[in-house]
This record gives structure tokens, sequence and C-alpha cells, in this order.
């Protein structure tokens, strides 16, 4: 009989408020681990969607939040991204600028690897913001990252790199069996591009990829809060032959209405979130989940969380029955000169 891992995405709709953020986080794990879930993927900029240099602040004390909520929670947790002003060796990055990082943690709050995202995202969009150029905040990572876990190899992506196909084939080189690519496309660049390339990625490197995107309007600048950001969400699993994977998708919003107990915002339901919140800022204005269902408003909608299952030797079929590593014979080598 073939054993079949339980994955799930929380798709998010993060904004700059760290707290509220948590608190969808948490919501969106808790659903996964109720339901069996072995690892759960987070979004890019998933404990803060702008302010990034204001977020960098808590980046270990968010590490470290990450960690415990993957040993609360039982499962393996793909943190995303959050913005660290220190490079893996310790070393703060030069010019004032960031590292963007996707951590990954097994259930007993280790964090099995760091990795820095290499391909930083530049583009004209035709949107409210315009022009992009996250090299201005972020400097780019130089390491390819794969980590063990109990279901297979992880290879680590983060959101622009799913646009360079010679990223997936290297991981899958190294013995990835899953590419995880935490992500926040534009509205414009998703809907043009976002299936299309987590598609590709998983014929090029017969790896199941996992998309896990925001969605939504995210508002960066609260003095300007008719100017947002808009993402294209539709998180989905491809499987190594480019099928779209899904077994369920919950709503948080409605399951905490349906389900025999609600959903709440207190230390019984989402005990970590409200541990945060005596080291997190208060802002003026926060989203709070309501007492029988979690609010979806135009700053912050509810976490949906998105099932599949992992079938790895349906999987190595795919690869025996299609040698790609045996039939490969141009190698690229980049040329730094």
């Amino acid at each position: 009989m073939t054993k079949l891992t339980k994955f799930a995405i929380v798709e998010l709709n993060s904004q700059t408020d760290i707290l509220a953020n948590l608190q969808s986080i948490e919501l969106g794990i808790k659903i996964a681990s109720e339901r069996g879930t072995r690892m759960v993927i987070l979004p890019e900029n998933a404990f803060c969607f702008g302010k990034q240099g204001f977020a960098s602040q808590y980046f270990d004390a968010l590490k470290a939040w990450s960690a415990q909520a993957a040993r609360h929670y039982g499962v393996y947790l793909l943190a995303g991204t959050l913005p660290c002003p220190y490079r893996p060796d310790g070393t703060p990055v030069a010019d004032g600028k960031l590292r963007q990082s996707s951590l990954l943690f097994d259930p007993a709050g280790d964090c099995l690897a760091r990795y820095d995202k290499i391909h930083l995202f530049k583009a004209t969009v035709n949107d409210s913001t315009g022009n992009y150029d996250e090299g201005r905040t972020f400097e780019a990572g130089n390491e390819l990252i794969l980590a063990d876990s109990e279901f297979g190899k992880v290879g680590m992506m983060v959101c622009f790199d799913i646009r360079f196909p010679t990223l997936a084939v290297k991981l899958r080189e190294l013995g990835a069996d899953i590419l995880t690519a935490p992500s926040a496309f534009t509205y414009q660049t998703g809907k043009a591009h976002w299936h299309a390339l987590l598609t590709a990625r998983a014929l090029d490197s017969q790896c199941m990829v996992i998309g896990a995107g925001q969605t939504g309007d995210h508002v960066v600048n609260h003095s300007a809060p008719s100017k947002v950001r808009s993402t294209w969400g539709h998180s989905e699993f491809i499987s190594s032959d480019g099928e779209n994977v899904l077994t369920q998708k919950i709503d948080a919003a409605i399951d905490a209405v349906t389900r025999d107990s609600d959903i709440t915002n207190n230390s019984a339901n989402l005990p970590l979130s409200d541990k945060a919140a005596s080291w997190l800022p208060k802002p003026n204005s926060r989203q709070q989940l309501d007492q029988t269902a979690v609010k979806t408003t135009t700053s912050q909608q509810a976490p949906s969380v998105i099932f599949a299952d992992f079938d790895a030797d349906a999987q190595q079929i795919t690869r025996q029955n299609i040698a790609l590593l045996e039939c490969q014979k141009l190698t690229i080598i980049a040329n730094n000169t």
C-alpha cells in the first residue's frame, strides 16, 4: 500500500501588523495539524507584508516563535520568509540591507535549514506600484539548500526563483524530492505566469512543487490606505508529472463557524499568538479574531488552508518512466568572469 504524506499550504493575506499575521498563521497551522498534516508551508512575507526593516528587528523572536509553533502542533513548518539583518554565518548584511530568508523547522522545533532568496525580483508591472526592485532592500543569497525530512529531501526556493529552471534542475540533481516556493506574486504577473511556472519547474525537476502564495490586497503604507499591493494567491501543489494536486481547501472564516468549537483570539485556542502579544508592538488599530469566526475585512482576510497528498512511490515511477537525468547532455556552467 502506498504511503501518502499530507501537506498543507496556509494561504495568507498578511499586512504590516505582525501580531494579526501571527494569529492568522497559527490558526492555519492549527487547522492543518488537526487534519493530520505533516508539513505546513507559509507564503513569502508571511509575518509582515511591507515594513521589512521594522520586521527584521524581530527576526530572532519570530524564528523562535516558528520553532515553537512547529513543536506545539507537531508539524514540519516552512516559515515562508523572514527579513534577516545578518547572513547565515552571522555577519551583518552590507549597506543596511537584509536577506530574505526561508526557514524549515521539524516537529521537534529544530531549524533544519535556512535558504536565502537568490533571485531578487526586478520588474516593471502594470499595477499601482509599477516598478519593483528587491535589490534596493535585500542582498541576494548565494547558496543552494537541500534539507532532509522523513518524507524526502526538500529543495528550497522563494518566489522569483521559480522563473529560473537551472535552479530547480540543480536541486533535483542534488537529490531533491520536493521543491518549496513561498511566494508573493503580484496580481498581474501571477495571472500571467504563476501556474505555468510552477508546472514548468515540476516538469523540469520531476519534483512536487509547492507554491504557497500571498493573496488579496495589502496596505503597506497606512498614510495612503487606498494605495495597495495586490497579490495573486492561487496557491497550489504541482506533481512531478505536471498535474495539479488538491485534496481539500478550507476557508478559516467558514470553518470557525461550522466546526464544533469556535476559534477565538484567546490563550486556549491560539496560545502562541496570545503569548507573542507581550513582546510585539501594539498598533492603534489591529484586526482581531472574532469570538465566533475570523473577520474578513478589506485590510485582512482570513487564511485558507489547502491540502494535498505527496505520493513518493508514484513520483519515483514518473522518474523511472522518463529518465531525465540520464538523458541530460547539456550542462550550463555560469561564467563569473
